[in-house]
């Protein structure tokens, strides 16, 4: 039945041709030890290829800059597929470098992460391909939208990877309650929706046509015992909130719950496995063909203006470190845990451009 689908999908795309972008969230990223493996965009690409029909795939999924403003960000300096890859490269190495250092493992061993080259490396032409240029000129684009967790887990402090250790360790250590208090505060996830909402106004400004499907959050193994229930809640109530956005604008939600439930039981590693990035895909192959075939609603009329300003990788640079100067300036009022809280997120915003001046140079 499934495979009927994809040939009727071929078919209504194969005259205007296929433009598939992946953005931005780590979830896209396959980070079990098949990593060589298709994750979920190169076999949703491969099950749409055929002689009638090659789409262009920009795989934007990052382990390091996943957070919604990146997205905005990307856009606006209308990035090419060669940097992309090339972050996408200095990414997985930075986030080695960062799980290596805390597992007090040799820092340097994240070199270990080139090897990404396997799966990201720049071909011939790719430096003609930009994002926001081919989302505009697409007919209809499918873009793959997972972002907003990140935000979630930086405001509040915390992630499930640390999480329990936190908790055994919460009369000793700040972090727990600190989480705790940041999860109460409604204000949070409210800031964290708004991110998506200007993602999702920027991307409909580039092209009202777009198919998007934004993937929503699944709780994690290290987060399903009785003592997390509160952050399971807070997982609920942001797929709830999603939701509701999705619904404003014509958006499909794909509900993941089933599958990180069935394809990640890690305590240490908060990603799914191959086998439940080939079941995202097949998700998202049944919910474009009820898009095309089934609900046959009509797109939301959005009309909006998006500036590019076609900067490529130093419009980024030059953002966060707009960025960085709001983070330096809100630091003075901190004192406490708040402020070591704060200088980590520094400490992020100077790692993320780091790689991205690694690129820059690269491309030079």
């Amino acid at each position: 039945m499934r495979k009927n689908k994809i040939l009727k999908i071929i078919d209504y795309y194969k005259n205007d041709g296929m433009t598939i972008v992946g953005l931005n969230d780590s979830q896209g990223v396959n980070t079990t030890s098949t990593i060589f493996k298709k994750g979920l965009l190169e076999y949703l690409a491969s099950s749409l290829t055929n002689d009638e029909l090659n789409p262009i795939v920009i795989n934007s999924f990052s382990l390091l800059l996943n957070k919604t403003e990146h997205i905005d960000y990307f856009l606006k300096a209308n990035l090419n597929l060669e940097e992309i890859k090339l972050l996408r490269i200095y990414s997985v190495v930075a986030a080695l470098e960062k799980t290596f250092s805390g597992l007090h493992i040799p820092q340097f061993l994240g070199n270990i992460g080139y090897s990404y080259k396997l799966c990201a490396f720049p071909c011939k032409g790719d430096a003609n391909v930009h994002l926001t240029t081919a989302l505009k000129e697409a007919k209809k684009p499918i873009i793959i939208y997972s972002s907003g967790v990140n935000n979630y887990m930086r405001e509040v402090g915390n992630n499930p990877f640390a999480i329990c250790r936190d908790y055994r360790d919460k009369e000793i250590r700040p972090n727990f309650y600190y989480t705790l208090d940041k999860a109460r505060d409604k204000k949070i996830l409210k800031h964290v929706i708004s991110g998506i909402d200007h993602n999702f106004c920027n991307l409909l400004s580039v092209n009202n046509k777009s198919n998007i499907f934004a993937l929503g959050a699944y709780i994690p193994a290290s987060l399903r015992k009785e003592e997390m229930k509160l952050f399971q809640d807070l997982i609920f109530e942001y797929n709830e909130e999603l939701i509701s956005l999705c619904k404003k604008y014509h958006i499909t939600y794909i509900d993941t719950n089933k599958i990180g439930n069935k394809y990640n039981n890690s305590k240490i590693n908060f990603h799914i496995n191959t086998k439940g990035q080939i079941a995202l895909a097949e998700n998202i192959l049944d919910a474009l063909y009820d898009k095309i075939f089934v609900d046959s609603k009509e797109d939301i009329e959005f009309i909006g203006k998006f500036e590019i300003s076609d900067c490529g990788i130093q419009g980024v640079i030059d953002d966060l470190l707009i960025d960085r100067e709001c983070l330096y300036h809100n630091r003075k009022n901190l004192s406490g845990y708040s402020a070591l809280r704060h200088e980590q997120i520094i400490t992020e915003n100077e790692k993320e451009i780091e790689v991205l001046q690694k690129v820059l140079k690269k491309k030079r």
